[in-house]
């Protein structure tokens, strides 16, 4: 397994309780499983969703007459900062260090770009740091710009010649060596 690249998408569905609120024991779980797996030598690459849905559980907006673009970017720029301090203080129970990637459908798009944002992750691999990449929905005001992150998760693989792309992956199983 050593040197393995495997790029993990966690979709909302996977972070949340059935209130759309972040059901935290449950990222712990997926951190402890990721942890194993990058002890053992596997490089992991976290796509994460559910900065809207942890925002949401923090922000009450001021004003009934938000539209649901400016909701979502409220939501997303209040709830990336919990979710990324979440993946940091439960890899750091394991003394990992993981770092956030925003991006968005342009960091793709063009060759400087896309060459950017993949030196950036190999450079955060070396080092052994575990990327968490989101997609900036402050500024990605589409309702939908990658697909809900499937196709984000799809190109990163790609990108950095992933062995492996896991979509959802369960959170109850407890893998040797986690």
């Amino acid at each position: 397994m050593e040197n393995k690249r495997i790029v993990i998408k966690i979709g909302s569905n996977v972070l949340t309780s059935s209130d759309g609120t972040l059901n935290i024991d449950r990222i712990k779980s997926l951190v402890k499983q990721i942890a194993g797996l990058h002890n053992i030598g596997v490089k992991p690459i976290v796509i994460t969703s559910g900065a809207v849905a942890a925002g949401r559980s923090i922000v009450k907006p001021s004003s009934d007459r938000l539209d649901s673009v400016s909701a979502r970017q409220l939501f997303s720029a209040v709830g990336q900062v919990k979710l990324i301090n979440l993946y940091s203080t439960f890899f750091g129970e394991y003394g990992i260090t993981c770092g956030q990637v925003l991006t968005t459908k342009e960091s793709l798009s063009t060759r400087e770009f896309y060459l950017n944002q993949r030196n950036c992750l190999e450079t955060m691999l070396a080092n052994n740091i575990i990327p968490i990449i989101n997609e900036n929905d402050t500024i990605a005001t589409e309702e939908i710009e990658f697909g809900d992150n499937d196709t984000l998760a799809a190109r990163i693989a790609a990108s950095v010649k992933a062995d492996l792309l896991v979509t959802d992956p369960p959170y109850n199983v407890d893998y040797q060596g986690a």
